[in-house]
């Protein structure tokens, strides 16, 4: 089952590295006349950048599931210690992708929230070059942070220091789009249908699910949170509270244009209100429980969590109701 699973790994990232390289192709070799760079729609930068790191990292996983499908099959000692393997050179290359892989999921949804801000508010981007170039530098940062995830792995102090600062850099280009978001909004003809009320719920998540990052890129900080509710609360308000909101507010700021006909307004601004509420009310309680050091991937708990762990599970399920309807 393991080298299936391996098999299923090895395929799903020559597929990510194709579809990659033709939206890279499109994008650089098939625009209309008259479409430079410099007049493409934010979406298209983003998934530009999106497709760079699919293309450049990608690469660095699908060729260790071929080492580990190796170390099965053929008894080769690339990370089986006692053959003389490192162990910690596959944590190293797993974060080297995963966590450009965090930005290849939100990078998308960024682009998307630039489309509904503009079309919501009747105005172009504020600063479009600065929120264009904020996209590549995501990307370039995004892959020289890794060893953030590595605190407790016995990487040196100055490896660590080194990581810490350039993970902070990282929040500056994320910045830049929070801010040129809400310049576009400030004094804006802003129509308050569902998807800008998604966009200001993305808006609200991502600062937190990026604020809370900073605490992580403290090597400091991160020894004593590392493997703690705090990182499951802030991988979700960056990924849920990011990703699948800012899929929300896309979905139905493009529903009427797709198929002619309008969504239910009232349900479907209820829907993102109650989402949005239930949202923080599940993981917010998730930073307490982190900072006071309950540990993740743990089915029993201590009686002091008990209350926050139930608050949790309810507001839960109340978001994946909201999301059936």
């Amino acid at each position: 089952g393991q080298i299936f699973f391996n098999m299923a790994v090895q395929w799903g990232g020559a597929s990510s590295i194709m579809t990659a390289l033709n939206f890279l192709v499109t994008i650089i070799t098939m625009r209309a006349p008259g479409m430079t760079f410099w007049r493409m729609p934010l979406l298209v930068w983003a998934n530009f950048s999106t497709s760079l790191l699919v293309v450049l990292a990608t690469p660095f996983i699908a060729g260790s599931q071929f080492f580990v499908m190796f170390d099965r099959v053929l008894h080769t000692d690339f990370f089986v210690p006692k053959g003389g393997g490192y162990v910690l050179g596959y944590q190293h290359i797993f974060w080297f992708y995963s966590h450009p892989a965090v930005y290849i999921m939100i990078l998308p949804a960024m682009g998307v929230i630039s489309e509904v801000i503009a079309g919501m508010t009747r105005k172009q981007i504020f600063g479009y070059s600065f929120v264009a170039f904020s996209s590549l530098g995501i990307a370039i940062v995004g892959f020289l942070v890794w060893g953030h995830h590595m605190f407790v792995a016995g990487q040196s102090v100055y490896a660590a220091l080194v990581f810490s600062v350039i993970t902070f850099l990282v929040a500056i280009p994320s910045a830049v789009k929070v801010f040129n978001w809400t310049a576009t909004m400030y004094k804006g003809s802003v129509s308050w249908e569902t998807p800008m009320i998604y966009v200001a719920g993305f808006i609200g998540l991502f600062a937190i699910g990026g604020l809370t990052g900073l605490f992580l890129a403290s090597a400091g900080l991160d020894i004593h949170m590392t493997d703690t509710y705090f990182v499951v609360a802030h991988f979700h308000y960056v990924m849920v509270g990011g990703a699948i909101v800012g899929f929300m507010g896309g979905l139905h700021f493009i529903w009427p244009k797709m198929f002619g006909r309008m969504y239910p307004e009232f349900p479907a601004r209820m829907s993102a209100i109650l989402i949005f509420v239930g949202f923080n009310l599940t993981f917010f309680p998730q930073f307490q429980m982190g900072a006071n050091g309950m540990n993740r991937r743990y089915h029993f708990y201590a009686e002091q969590f008990q209350t926050l762990h139930i608050m949790s599970t309810a507001h839960w399920w109340w978001i994946t109701l909201n999301l059936r309807q």
